[in-house]
């Protein structure tokens, strides 16, 4: 007897867990507290000015936390750089192109409106870069705003003097005057930060550095004239960068979560779409 009610006892668990199995076989991913963890796709936001001021624009320290964490993190395979600035600081800039060149996962740049002078540089530094057909690119340049009104005509005298300087160029910015000899000096440094600008357009897009030049002009073109020019690898928008990504990372979207990564209280924040 005592056999028999074993017997039914286990006949009992085993029905139990078989139907406990076959329903949570059935049930959505999404609905169990313990599944396997799913592939992610982060979308990092590259929005503003470029600046090193923390409190506004895209800061690189901030675009480091957060390509840092996209790379710390398993689950994430891959990263969209959602680009939509008009450039900012030269030295800003280049530490988010060193910050995007240094990530090992699969980077690809998604630029919206506008995504030109330095903001460009920081998409060279990745994979891939897909624009829509109206979006501002290029840019390749520098500009330098000065700090009061410069007379059009060199010869124009200074009216004030603020400061006694100890080598010619020391006090470019300290008057109102800015003569022929102090153009060509702000000129050649200029020129400098173009050539590195240039440089980095070359290596990343696989260019020449005499075709880079050509269209080295600071002008900007739309995505359409930047895709034949070849400072852009597709047409398209922020859904086909995500597929773009995915595939170079060998991920299927039908089985991958995408998450934006933002900055808040000095912390990381993960949002799920």
């Amino acid at each position: 007897m005592r056999k028999t009610k074993i017997i039914v006892v286990s006949v009992l668990v085993a029905v139990i867990l078989t139907g406990v199995l076959s329903a949570l076989f059935f049930l959505p991913r999404e609905d169990l507290g313990w599944h396997v963890p799913r592939n992610k796709i982060a979308i990092i936001e590259v929005k503003g000015e470029i600046t090193e001021d923390y409190e506004g624009g895209a800061n690189p320290e901030a675009i480091r936390k957060l390509l840092d964490r996209a790379e710390e993190e398993g689950e994430i395979k891959a990263i969209v750089l959602r680009i939509n600035s008009g450039g900012g600081d030269a030295g800003a800039s280049w530490d988010m192109y060193r910050a995007v060149k240094r990530v090992e996962k699969p980077v690809v740049a998604s630029i919206g409106d506008t995504g030109a002078s330095g903001a460009y540089l920081v998409a060279v530094a990745a994979d891939e870069i897909i624009a829509t057909p109206m979006s501002v690119v290029g840019s390749i340049g520098a500009s330098l705003e000065f700090p009061f009104d410069v007379p059009i005509n060199a010869s124009e005298e200074a009216e004030e003097i603020s400061s006694l300087p100890s080598g010619e160029f020391k006090d470019v910015f300290a008057d109102y005057r800015l003569n022929e000899s102090e153009r060509e000096y702000l000129k050649e440094r200029l020129e400098n930060i173009l050539t590195v600008f240039s440089k980095c357009v070359a290596e990343n897009r696989k260019m020449s550095i005499e075709n880079v030049t050509k269209i080295s002009h600071g002008g900007w073109f739309t995505g359409e004239e930047g895709l034949r020019l070849g400072l852009v690898d597709k047409i398209g928008d922020l859904d086909d960068a995500i597929e773009e990504v995915a595939e170079l990372a060998n991920v299927s979207l039908e089985d991958a979560k995408i998450v934006t990564l933002r900055i808040e209280d000095s912390k990381v924040r993960v949002e799920e779409s």
